[in-house]
Order: C-alpha cells, then structure tokens, then sequence
C-alpha cells in the first residue's frame, strides 16, 4: 500500500473554538476575494484528507485533492453550484498570528470533519486511523463500538440525513455564516491500494512504475447544512477489474499505477461532484 503514518489532532474546547472563529472571521473580513453573483447553491471545502487505517502519503492525496477540485470547479461551470471558499485558502496551519496560539484554525475544520465521520452511519472504528478512533471514543466512548445493537442501529441510517453535535453545528454555522456558504464539503480518502500484477499481497508498493493488477479506491464525502447542521453521507468505491479495463481502453494499455491511480482519482471525484447535488436534494427534505 501507497501510505505512510498517522498525525494525532487534540479535540478543542468548544469556548476556544468559537474565540478562534470569531477573531479570524473578524481579522479577514475586510479582504474577501469571494464576491459576485454565482448560480448555484453555495458550497466552502472544508478538508480534503485522510483518516483511514493507512494515511495515504502525501504526494497522493495531493493529487486526490487537485483532482477533486476541478471536479468541482467545472460542476460550478455548469452551474450546479459555486465554492466560497476552502481550508487551504483560510491558512490554515500557515498562519502565526497571536489567536492561533489558542487553537489552529485547521484544527476546527478537522474537528468538525471528524465528528460527521464520528456519527455518520458508516462509521467503522476497526478501519480508521488512530486519530479518528480517538476522537470517536472520546464523542461516544470505548464501551459504544463493542454494542453491537447500536452499531446496527446507526447502519439503519445509511443515505438518511443525521446530526453532528451541537458544538460542531455551531462551528459549522459560523463558517457558513461568514462565508456566505449554503453548505460545507468535507471528504474522507479512506483508502488506494495498488496490487501489482505480480504480487501476491497488497504489499507496499516500491516501484509503481510497473502496471497495476488491481486497484481500489475507497472515499466519503459529507455534505453539511450550514443552517441546520444536518449532514449527507456520500460513499464511492472502485475495486473492480473490469473498472481497470475500462480506463486502460480510455487512457491507454500502457499507463503505469500511478497514472491509472490518478485516472481513478479523476472518476470518484466526478462522482463525488454529482452526488453533491443529490445529497442536497436529500437534506433539504430533513430528517
């Protein structure tokens, strides 16, 4: 696998996170790049990362990211909807102003990615990375994860709307207040695996220069309300050889892994980007 370790985030009280929010927003407002008439609901990217078993290394999830983006940025074309704004454009971790001494302003977009991931439906603690298990132990506690009637439960909820806690709907609110977003996009790269054609496990992958036997690609997106804090789940997976095939007829017999891996980025991200309309669709009908 194409991964590399895990980063641990401290969960931030909720009086400290609100101080953040509000100095930042009242530092930048005056120099806002965001203004003019868009069609389409409006939407801010709040994190684009990974909190899977095995954090994918970085050049990849850069690339995930980029290719999500465009995604998004032609579905604005196209008049679905517009961004307002993104974690990167916000500094986040870039900055060295006093309040971030406080907390970091990417803190509070994690935090409130990890809670939808925490009380979304698919939620399995036994795949996520050490910092997801901790803030979802520290949400629920340990004793939730072995009850399996709860577990099965919250499975029910699966393509239904469900809520974050209350302090992450306040911070969401906040960012969807100030810029002017009807709704925030989180999305969770919980896995891409590379299985050369002559392996025999998915071990690490060396040298991705050689064509791939398989490939997967699993993702999640949440979609949130920045009025209301509801939350949509939205889930791809690729896994299939025949999925494979069909991109080496597109982009040719003789791409490498990486390349493929790349195409296959491009495919969940368009994905994603119709789904996004979908899941609106889906929230504003409520719980």
């Amino acid at each position: 696998m194409i991964f590399s370790g895990n980063k641990v985030v401290t969960f931030a009280g909720f009086f400290s996170l609100c101080l953040v929010l509000m100095i930042f927003f009242t530092t930048s407002a005056q120099a806002k790049p965001f203004e003019g008439k868009k069609e389409g609901f409006a939407i801010f990217v709040g994190e684009v990362a990974c909190y899977g078993e095995h954090e994918l290394q970085n050049q990849f999830l850069t690339t995930f990211r980029d290719q999500l983006w465009q995604s998004l940025k032609d579905s604005e074309f196209k008049g679905k909807f517009h961004t307002v704004g993104d974690g990167d454009w916000l500094g986040a971790g870039d900055s060295d102003s006093s309040f971030m001494s406080i907390i970091k302003v990417d803190d509070v977009l994690k935090n409130i990615h990890m809670d939808a991931i925490a009380y979304g439906p698919s939620f399995r603690r036994e795949v996520a990375n050490v910092q997801m298990i901790k803030y979802a132990e520290n949400v629920f506690g340990e004793d939730y994860f072995w009850d399996d009637a709860k577990l099965e439960a919250k499975k029910k909820l699966i393509g239904r709307p469900y809520r974050i806690s209350q302090k992450m709907t306040e911070a969401a609110k906040t960012v969807g207040r100030e810029y002017g977003a009807d709704y925030l996009l989180f999305c969770n790269l919980v896995d891409a695996d590379v299985e050369l054609k002559n392996s025999i496990f998915n071990a690490s992958v060396s040298n991705i220069d050689e064509r791939p036997k398989k490939l997967k690609v699993e993702s999640f997106f949440y979609l949130i309300d920045a009025k209301t804090g509801l939350v949509y789940e939205g889930y791809n997976l690729s896994d299939k050889t025949g999925q494979i095939l069909s991109l080496l007829g597109d982009y040719g017999k003789a791409m490498t892994a990486e390349k493929l891996l790349e195409a296959m980025f491009r495919v969940q991200s368009s994905r994603i980007s119709e789904d996004i309309v979908n899941g609106k669709k889906i929230l504003e009908k409520g719980i």
